[in-house]
């Protein structure tokens, strides 16, 4: 078990009166002592005050509680969470990079990003950061604007390229992404930016519909709708092919795996409106999980996937790992869409209690508790 300590029992560092305490837990890209272990993982939690129900969290905002992060689950830092410290308790405004955690904030038309709890850049705008990067002298970020359209790639918060009226399509690799742009006639216009450099996709003229787009340094892959074809198709530069629908059913949302070109997530709908998930490779169906079944999250490596499935009317949740099937501990579900990792090997989830009993981290089965009054909101591992 792993227990919770209080904001200022965690340890004796204090940063620039921001109250940010640093604990024994090892950093690769900041303090902490020496760690043995060959791969560090990293897990991130918010806990509230013993008597706070967090769950209604009436107070949002305004309740002093603190983001946590574990480094091979010792404590490493403890950061106040609230409005006056410009750190929000969403589960998907942080992320660890390399050992440092990075947390974004809007501030009535400013957006915030500070770095272990200290202010690391800000600049004009309400953004929503869909991705992040950083090398040995600077900062990138992607950023959506809040109102639903345009958005900026950013170093160091300065503006390198902007759009005001796009709309980005999957996920950015590092300085490579894809966003379309409406015309007139309601049709829509690609294009990719790679590394400075814009240039209009050339699409195919039967295109009805962009499900998603993958970027990587392989090229670009388009999982999309065209007239003829009832099943989407996944395009790239050097192949085309359909995806195997079960029957008497219909696509209503599809995806790529992040990282994973040929393999892809959707939900379908059928006949008897109920909603299912499936997993194709390469086309073809590798997993269709049980009627009423959806991914709410999802990670791979290499050529292994897992994901938490949630089933909407029961409220019932399951593990997916590499073709197995588990049952999450009762009254237990995930937050956030960075609640799963894995780390040599071992899939390691972190569930929350709907009941306000203490977290669990799920390690292939196995079950480690943490004493929080809150949830867990990532894992991560390097």
């Amino acid at each position: 078990m792993v227990m919770s300590c209080g904001l200022k029992e965690i340890g004796s560092i204090e940063s620039d009166s921001e109250d940010v305490w640093i604990g024994p837990g090892t950093a690769i890209g900041g303090s902490g002592a020496q760690s043995s272990h060959k791969t560090v993982w990293y897990l991130t939690a918010f806990d509230y005050p013993d008597d706070y129900d967090w769950r209604s969290d009436q107070g949002k905002g305004s309740v002093k509680c603190s983001l946590v992060v574990y480094a091979n689950m010792i404590p490493m830092m403890k950061v106040p969470v609230g409005d006056e410290y410009m750190v929000s308790s969403d589960p998907d405004m942080h992320r660890i990079i390399d050992g440092d955690l990075y947390t974004d904030f809007v501030k009535d038309s400013i957006t915030v990003i500070k770095k272990n709890g200290k202010h690391l850049l800000s600049y004009p705008g309400r953004e929503m950061l869909v991705s992040m990067y950083v090398d040995s002298s600077a900062v990138y970020t992607v950023g959506q604007s809040r109102s639903g359209k345009g958005f900026s790639f950013r170093k160091d918060g300065k503006i390198i390229y902007e759009n005001k009226t796009g709309i980005l399509l999957g996920l950015p690799d590092r300085d490579r992404f894809v966003y379309a742009e409406q015309i007139q006639n309601a049709a829509e216009r690609y294009y990719f930016y790679d590394s400075g450099k814009v240039s209009q996709i050339a699409l195919r003229e039967d295109l009805r519909r962009v499900w998603d787009v993958q970027v990587s340094s392989a090229g670009v892959a388009y999982l999309a709708s065209l007239v003829g074809v009832s099943s989407p198709v996944v395009i790239s530069d050097e192949k085309m092919y359909s995806l195997n629908v079960p029957t008497g059913m219909t696509v209503q949302t599809c995806r790529f795996v992040q990282g994973q070109q040929d393999v892809v997530e959707g939900v379908c709908l059928s006949t008897r409106g109920s909603l299912t998930s499936v997993l194709w490779r390469n086309g073809e169906r590798e997993y269709m999980f049980s009627s009423g079944m959806t991914v709410a999250s999802i990670c791979s490596w290499e050529d292994g996937i897992s994901c938490v499935l949630k089933n909407q009317k029961t409220d019932t949740w399951a593990i997916y790992r590499c073709g197995e099937l588990f049952n999450m501990p009762q009254d237990y579900a995930v937050m956030g869409s960075s609640s799963m990792a894995v780390v040599d090997g071992i899939l390691h989830i972190g569930m929350t209690s709907k009941l306000g009993e203490n977290a669990l981290i799920w390690k292939d089965g196995q079950v480690d508790t943490l004493k929080i009054n809150g949830y867990i909101s990532g894992v991560y591992v390097y």
